[in-house]
């Protein structure tokens, strides 16, 4: 990268992560990271419903960290965004720029006007006098909204990616991209999981699923008639103390079902691509996420998808300054730092 990254801002559901690098001679290294707690109903299925607590918390974080740099990479996922693999007649990049508003049009289930349009050819010479595509449409409402708050902090969003991008990018940070074999990237968040699946070398297949580690929350609370934040509580608590009052067990059965349910989901989506793409054997899938973690799903993914699953671990190929940032306490945020590690890599005037 040329230009001075941005700061990686992943918004979430339940918490926000902050992510800065610079490049090294020894490449990216860490200037800061951390996370920061949301309060339930801040944010819910992407809508932002407490925009002042949430300018509030985005000024602590900056604040906490003391990161002076205003320039920020943020990213969208769900309903509001379309991403589509689409095949076009071979044509220049200045025809497509002309081009892809009307094409946009025939593959969007939004008015074109109500949405912002871009691509990136990810083959441009596919046979057959054909290209491939790959279109990103996201609604102008949500980005707006998105954007007013991260300026009302007193910051400049320069770049608004989507996650299941920001996910590749800390993926290809840290990992060879396999040139002639299909990887799946699954980020596991509170509310929504994101699919990015990687083939011959370039994102093939996205889908985000609307559900997430929320699930197991709202599970227990249900189960045992306590509040959302109490569920929460009991959900992240160490083992010993939940197994003197017997309630452990209760909450891993309750864990091994969601886990369930949410392999469902990620399955029917895998399954999908491999019944509309050419080079569908996925040969492995890297794992993120807050609820990724969570009971059995790595082991209920493997032996029901037969694939080997990784950890995604955005900081493998990261300088770390072991006097800056305590290395325990950096491995426990590895399952929730993939997408703003991916955003951090981002700068002005990316595509």
């Amino acid at each position: 990268m040329a230009g001075k990254p941005a700061v990686g801002l992943d918004i979430g559901t339940s918490s926000i992560k902050l992510a800065h690098l610079k490049e090294t001679s020894k490449g990216p290294q860490l200037l800061a990271f951390d996370t920061m707690v949301l309060p339930p109903d801040t944010i819910k299925d992407g809508v932002i419903l407490n925009a002042p607590e949430l300018v509030r918390r985005l000024q602590d974080l900056f604040a906490s960290n003391k990161v002076r740099e205003r320039r920020v990479a943020v990213s969208l996922s769900g309903h509001s965004v379309i991403i589509k693999k689409i095949a076009l007649p071979e044509m220049s990049q200045a025809e497509l720029d002309e081009q892809i508003q009307w094409e946009a049009e025939q593959y969007i289930p939004f008015d074109i006007k109500d949405v912002n349009v871009d691509y990136e050819i990810i083959n441009p010479r596919a046979g057959q006098g054909q290209m491939d595509v790959l279109l990103v449409a996201a609604k102008k409402a949500v980005i707006s909204e998105l954007t007013e708050v991260v300026r009302a902090a007193k910051l400049e969003p320069v770049v608004v990616d989507v996650d299941s991008f920001a996910i590749f990018n800390a993926f290809e940070l840290n990992f060879a991209v396999p040139q002639q074999e299909a990887v799946a990237l699954i980020n596991v968040g509170a509310s929504t999981i994101n699919i990015n699946v990687v083939a011959d070398g370039a994102t093939s297949f996205t889908r985000d699923i609307t559900v997430g580690g929320n699930l197991l929350t709202d599970e227990i609370a249900k189960q045992f008639a306590v509040p959302w934040e109490e569920a929460e509580h009991m959900k992240t608590t160490s083992e010993t103390t939940l197994s003197m009052s017997g309630v452990l067990r209760e909450v891993q059965r309750i864990g091994q079902r969601v886990s369930e349910n949410l392999i469902n989901e990620i399955q029917r989506s895998l399954d999908f691509f491999a019944a509309t793409a050419m080079n569908a054997d996925i040969s492995a899938i890297y794992l993120c996420g807050g609820a990724a973690l969570q009971t059995g799903l790595i082991e209920g993914i493997e032996r029901r998808l037969g694939v080997t699953v990784r950890a995604l671990n955005p900081f493998g190929s990261i300088v770390v300054d072991p006097k800056k940032f305590d290395a325990q306490l950096l491995q426990r945020m590895v399952p929730v730092s993939a997408v703003a590690i991916g955003l951090a890599r981002r700068q002005q005037g990316d595509r």
